[in-house]
């Protein structure tokens, strides 16, 4: 596994934000402005642009309609002040060039989303969890048909997903609960060397021994996140 393409999920490496400044943002600024609905494989959100094509709080947040414009939503909303201005600024110092950056509140609603792909080619997503539990998790569909659940923590990490594999995300709360990440898209797709553990590989080796030995480490990296 030398190359971004083998790799399913992995955390940003040297990279840390802080995760209280994030929320008290969100919950203090972000959250009394007007949210977007909006509703992905019969699942709905709220959102608010953190960065978009023309600078308001619901470009960003509304599909993109077939032929439309591909400029990519890089202007700063009313939403991207304080720590969330300073995270987008970290983030774009990277290379990563990210863009459409919003904040994205799921609901839990015990009806799980279809699994579904983006896009047709290697293309990632950037996840910094604010609000979260336990039962939150992001998830793919192996061509074999298994599914790798991983619960992505609110520790201040930025996460790098896989969005042309087979994935979902769920809230599978048993009570009323909010999951609140601020996401966003990257124009390039970042180097291996960006990429460090945890994370989980396209493919699996072919050992049964070893992958027993992945299986026992997701285990326990699941278990550490959820607690």
């Amino acid at each position: 596994m030398n190359q971004s393409k083998d790799v399913l999920f992995a955390r940003l490496k040297d990279f840390k934000t802080d995760p209280e400044a994030l929320r008290a943002h969100f919950l203090d600024h972000v959250q009394k402005m007007p949210s977007t609905p909006y509703r992905d494989n019969r699942v709905d959100y709220v959102g608010w642009a953190v960065t978009s094509r023309d600078g308001t709080l619901d470009d960003g947040i509304r599909r993109i309609a077939p032929g439309g414009s591909n400029t990519r939503g890089v202007n700063p909303t009313d939403a991207c002040s304080g720590s969330l201005a300073q995270v987008i600024d970290d983030l774009g110092r990277t290379g990563l060039k990210p863009y459409r950056a919003r904040i994205m509140q799921l609901e839990s609603e015990g009806a799980e989303m279809p699994l579904h792909t983006d896009a047709k080619v290697e293309t990632w997503r950037l996840h910094i969890p604010l609000i979260t539990n336990p039962n939150c998790f992001f998830e793919w569909q192996r061509d074999d048909g298994s599914i790798e659940s991983v619960h992505l923590p609110a520790d201040g990490s930025a996460w790098m997903v896989r969005v042309d594999v087979n994935h979902r995300a769920v809230n599978r709360s048993n009570a009323p609960s909010h999951r609140v990440h601020l996401l966003m898209g990257l124009s390039v797709n970042p180097p291996f060397e960006k990429l460090a553990e945890p994370w989980l590989p396209v493919a699996r080796e072919r050992s049964p021994l070893h992958q027993e030995e992945q299986a026992a480490d997701l285990s326990l990296f699941a278990h550490s996140m959820a607690n």
